[in-house]
């Protein structure tokens, strides 16, 4: 890992790299954006489509594809060696072949044209390794991921935070192992990437990703709340609080599936309480 080291001691965290990443494309992006708002913004959004042909959900679901290193512009490349202090080069195989799943990958996006969303968006998105393999690196997806959904004319990539993406490896811009941090509880694993009420009030069952924070809204909290699991082999670490948000991660090793989460409060005189419950179903 000596290579990586290279470019490893210039990042902070994960979620600044990230972060980074997000800021140095946008300024590179913004003017171009701007141009293509002004073009679009008197069509409505969904003026390709006359009615003749029903457009299905799928035919309109957000996609995107990976954009090739040689296509990222020379100024944004020179950002980036700004930003991670002249560290920063094309990795090569070397360096790709020694990752862990204690580096990130950055590389860029560009989201595809559906029915009524006529216009594109491009991001850079960083991803945490989880296996090296001979074209491509397994990742799963970390935030901030900002245009994966559609928005006004603008068309969404599809990329979103927990999913394992299979990333070519003649795409990265970036490899990097970050610092560790003195950052604890509450979002020291990164933001949320999704926000659920009890099931027992929505009747929902949630579609979650390993690897990924969660909050939970707790119709209350104490020192006494004791959690379980209705699976074995799925583990789940409390990351901490904020308000009656319970935040949480979901291992890598976790059993794909549904499971159901419970949180009991062990009341001192009647005994476990029921407190709420979650249905999830825990994706690849």
């Amino acid at each position: 890992m000596r290579t990586v080291g290279i470019v490893a001691a210039t990042v902070a965290a994960t979620a600044a790299v990230g972060g980074a990443a997000y800021w140095i494309y946008q300024r590179y992006k913004h003017k171009r954006d701007d141009a293509e708002r002004t073009k679009a913004e008197d069509r409505p959004a969904d003026f390709d489509d006359d009615g003749s042909d029903p457009v299905t959900p799928e035919e309109r679901r957000a996609r995107g594809h990976y954009i090739p290193r040689t296509e990222i512009g020379a100024d944004v490349m020179k950002k980036f060696e700004e930003a991670f202090g002249g560290g920063y080069a094309p990795p090569k195989d070397e360096v790709i072949d020694h990752l862990t799943q204690e580096d990130v990958v950055l590389f860029g996006v560009e989201s595809e044209p559906v029915p009524g969303y006529p216009e594109t968006r491009e991001e850079v998105l960083t991803a945490k390794v989880r296996t090296v393999e001979r074209s491509v690196v397994r990742a799963r997806v970390i935030g901030p991921v900002v245009h994966a959904e559609h928005h006004g004319s603008h068309a969404g990539h599809g990329f979103r935070v927990g999913d394992m993406v299979e990333v070519p490896r003649g795409v990265i811009l970036l490899a990097a192992r970050p610092k560790p941090t003195e950052l604890e509880g509450y979002d020291s694993q990164g933001k949320s990437a999704a926000t659920f009420q009890p099931s027992h009030k929505t009747k929902q069952t949630y579609e979650i990703h390993p690897g990924t924070p969660y909050d939970l809204v707790m119709p209350y909290i104490t020192e006494d709340i004791e959690w379980y699991v209705d699976r074995e082999l799925v583990k789940f670490e409390l990351v901490g609080t904020k308000g009656l948000h319970q935040q949480i991660v979901f291992s890598e090793d976790s059993m794909r599936g549904g499971l159901t989460l419970r949180a009991l409060d062990r009341d001192p005189k009647t005994g476990l309480v029921f407190v709420a419950r979650w249905e999830f179903d825990i994706q690849p």
